[in-house]
């Protein structure tokens, strides 16, 4: 017997069951992430349009914020989607090792017992989750840098 909210449920896992697949999952992803905004803010505050933001007298909360985060977070950005996609896509061994039922461990268990077209339709599947989400972090690229918005439009025309 099991209830809802005990230490073991009913079905699934529990919350707490969670946390090191989410680290193992993350880790890899979060350093190079973090290495990436480190860089694109450096490169960002030496940029000429900060230093006049400095020299027109706005704090430096609003200088960083309003100013150099949208500049620093294009190459974040641009590695976020695949990076998203990747966790999405490449979660089968985690969930293997974790034993953690999801599509990745049904991939895998397709693969084993040749069912071909749950193959087919996973891969078709996994490869619309790239697809969405490069077209996700594109659109938000094109948001983020007016420089983009200025060509995309002059390309419609």
């Amino acid at each position: 017997m099991g209830l809802s909210g005990c230490r073991y449920p009913v079905g699934g896992v529990s919350p707490g069951d969670k946390i090191l697949p989410a680290l193992t999952l993350g880790a890899g992803y979060a350093a190079y992430l973090a290495r990436l905004s480190r860089g694109g803010m450096l490169e960002t505050l030496s940029q000429d349009y900060i230093r006049t933001a400095r020299a027109k007298g706005l704090s430096e909360w609003r200088v960083v914020w309003r100013h150099a985060l949208r500049g620093a977070l294009a190459p974040v950005i641009s590695f976020a989607g695949p990076a998203v996609a990747g966790l999405l896509s490449g979660s089968f061994v985690v969930e293997t090792i974790y034993q953690i039922p999801g599509l990745g461990r049904f991939y895998l268990q397709a693969a084993f017992n040749r069912d071909y077209t749950m193959i087919l339709g996973m891969t078709i599947l996994f490869a619309f989750f790239i697809i969405v989400c490069n077209l996700l972090a594109d659109i938000l690229a094109i948001w983020l840098n007016p420089k983009l918005r200025k060509n995309l439009a002059e390309k419609a025309r």
